[in-house]
């Protein structure tokens, strides 16, 4: 099985998806491919981002914003859009098994509470994708 997480830059909500879902797949013994993107990627993932989620007990290995042509869409079997930018642009694929858009502000700030906050969501939503509580 492969997952992808797809927002405009994979730099923040994605790659703290990314992080998530590996972490918990494990957790869960699941062993799914798990990838994200950005339609628009950034150039790095803030270093904020990244002190949270080692902070947080997470891998930031391999870690990077990437573009939707660097990992295989077209063979994701669950596609997850977290940015309305990115839900609209992403193109439909006959293999997707499963669509969904999960509704995230995008952070405004970079402050460690609004950070949190948004992870805290995220590490949820993971969760219920995996079924796990």
């Amino acid at each position: 099985m492969k997952i992808a997480f797809i927002s405009t830059k994979n730099a923040v909500r994605s790659i703290m998806a990314e992080a998530v879902a590996k972490k918990v797949s494990r957790l869960a013994l699941l062993l799914p491919d798990i990838y994200s993107a950005g339609i628009n990627p950034a150039q790095k993932v803030p270093d904020e981002v990244i002190s949270l989620l080692v902070e947080r007990g997470y891998s930031v290995e391999g870690l990077h914003p990437k573009d939707i042509s660097a990992i295989p869409y077209e063979d994701v079997d669950i596609l997850i859009t977290l940015s309305p930018e990115a839900r609209d642009s992403c193109p439909y694929s006959i293999n997707h098994m499963r669509r969904e858009h999960w509704v995230l502000e995008e952070v405004k700030s970079l402050k460690k509470e609004e950070l949190s906050k948004l992870l805290e969501q995220i590490e949820n939503l993971v969760k219920d994708l995996f079924k796990i509580s």
